[in-house]
């Protein structure tokens, strides 16, 4: 009877028609493996080793760093608690600075309330100064050339002179005079002649009438020639320095001119009245005059141009400027109108 086979039988079978193979080589020795074995075994615990002293050193940097952070942290609290404090030092002396500023705020506008207020009553007291020194000037004339004598009578002196310009006694004369002194000057000093002698007369129209006489003849006392001039504030003096550059300018081309009572001078030009009252007008019409003159010189024929080697010696005093003098009454506070001239010093 025949049996089934199963897939067992049939593999058993297989199995043991082929024979087993061995998984090691049949001529390999234990003991070589174990020292492999060992060996492989002491690789790995020295590897675990240096992975355990590289896990420790990173331990101990991470701690370090640590450490360092923890520092830095503390010096960083440490600056920003400083620096708060600056900052509220600082606010403060802030704030301090400001109510000290808006206190001298204060203070500076009372003082400056203050001076302006002295500003304005010093202009007043100089405008009333004026107005005292242009009453006292306007009854006093100024004699030059009136020889100096030791224990000389000065009042008498004038009264003399006076006496010739009026054609009175002097008696007269004497009674018109209030007073009579010398006084330094700096023409005086400067070209060594005598002092100067200022009258003061008891009226306006006696000191009037003594200025045109003395204008209508010359008069002589002791062989010199005594020039009578007007006298003027000395701020009406300073006021008049800042238009010497144009005054010199119209003497030298004999333009006539007076200077006003207050401000500037009035001139008549090409038959037109001009007043100049500033600086600036001044310097206006100084440049209108060297315009023309520069038009008339181009303008002029070469045959009637002057040949400057044959020109003759100006004359210190020509007649021309003689009339010019004449005209100009209000400018005859000196000869040499030069201003700076007339600073007066002490009186005698």
């Amino acid at each position: 009877m025949a049996t089934f086979r199963g897939k067992w039988d049939k593999d058993t079978k297989e199995a043991k028609s082929t024979p087993r193979r061995n998984s090691l080589p049949e001529d390999v020795n234990w003991k070589d493996l174990l020292r492999e074995i060992q060996s492989i075994s002491n690789k790995q615990d020295l590897l675990q080793k240096e992975i355990h002293e590289i896990a420790r050193k990173q331990d101990t940097q991470h701690k370090i760093l640590q450490e360092d952070m923890a520092d830095l942290k503390k010096e960083i609290k440490q600056e920003v608690n400083m620096i708060k404090t600056e900052v509220v030092k600082n606010i403060q002396e802030i704030s301090g600075l400001k109510l000290q500023n808006d206190k001298m705020e204060k203070i500076q506008l009372k003082m400056q309330r203050k001076l302006e207020t002295l500003e304005a009553k010093n202009s007043r007291i100089e405008k009333i100064q004026d107005k005292l020194e242009q009453n006292t000037t306007d009854f006093q004339l100024r004699l030059r050339n009136i020889q100096e004598e030791p224990k000389e009578n000065i009042k008498q002196i004038s009264a003399q002179i006076i006496a010739k310009i009026l054609n009175c006694t002097e008696q007269d004369a004497s009674e018109q005079i209030d007073t009579a002194h010398r006084i330094y000057t700096n023409y005086a000093k400067k070209n060594k002649v005598a002092r100067d002698t200022i009258v003061h007369f008891v009226k306006k129209s006696t000191r009037e009438e003594v200025f045109r006489g003395s204008k209508r003849q010359p008069t002589i006392y002791k062989e010199s020639k005594i020039m009578v001039y007007k006298e003027f504030p000395q701020s009406t003096l300073n006021s008049r320095r800042k238009y010497l550059f144009l005054t010199d300018e119209l003497k030298r081309l004999q333009i006539k001119f007076r200077w006003e009572r207050q401000e500037g001078l009035m001139l008549t030009y090409k038959e037109e009245r001009v007043w100049i009252k500033s600086e600036e007008k001044a310097d206006e019409f100084y440049r209108k005059l060297k315009k023309d003159i520069l038009q008339q010189t181009k303008q002029q024929p070469p045959s009637l141009e002057k040949n400057p080697r044959q020109a003759k010696k100006r004359r210190q005093d020509s007649p021309k400027e003689i009339q010019i003098a004449l005209f100009n009454e209000d400018t005859e506070d000196n000869p040499e109108e030069d201003v700076e001239e007339e600073e007066e010093g002490a009186l005698e």
